[in-house]
């Protein structure tokens, strides 16, 4: 009897953090300030396609808010200079999940932009996956991946 009360009050101690961190809800809005940002671009006068530093830019609220799952978040992205324009980041065609680490992952436009955060860092990376494997060689539609930080604002 004394050992399946040590053997409960044991699982009970180890299943604490994750409920702590479960009860943790990063529901509200951040801006994400980008930081830096590479990656692609062709070369016209090489005729060639070539790693490159671009301007950062390209800021953007995101919004987090609960779903009936606690574990995850409806999330919108809105680019900066946008007014009504939003898109979903799903991960896997479902709402994202922060996991045990505070990252949570997520796509959008159909995949063609990937987005990593980190909120115990407040750090975020953004992967554009379109252009340059289209075979079109010029400047307009080039791959990138930048990275910054995201502030909590509401």
């Amino acid at each position: 009897m004394a050992t399946k009360r040590i053997a409960w009050c044991l699982w009970l101690i180890l299943l604490m953090p994750s409920m702590a961190f479960s009860a943790e809800r990063r529901v509200g809005a951040y801006y994400c300030t980008v930081k830096f940002a590479g990656g692609i671009a062709y070369n016209n006068t090489l005729v060639q396609w070539e790693g490159t530093i671009f301007r950062p830019e390209g800021n953007f609220v995101m919004k987090l808010a609960g779903t009936t799952d606690r574990d995850e978040y409806d999330v919108t992205i809105t680019d900066e200079g946008e007014q009504t324009t939003r898109s979903s980041c799903l991960a896997d065609a479902k709402p994202p999940s922060i996991d045990q680490f505070a990252f949570m992952s997520c796509s959008r436009a159909n995949e063609i932009y990937e987005y990593k955060f980190n909120f115990d860092n407040t750090r975020f990376i953004r992967i554009y996956k379109a252009g340059y494997t289209n075979g079109v060689d010029n400047n307009t539609d080039t791959p990138a991946i930048s990275g910054g930080f995201c502030t909590k604002i509401q």
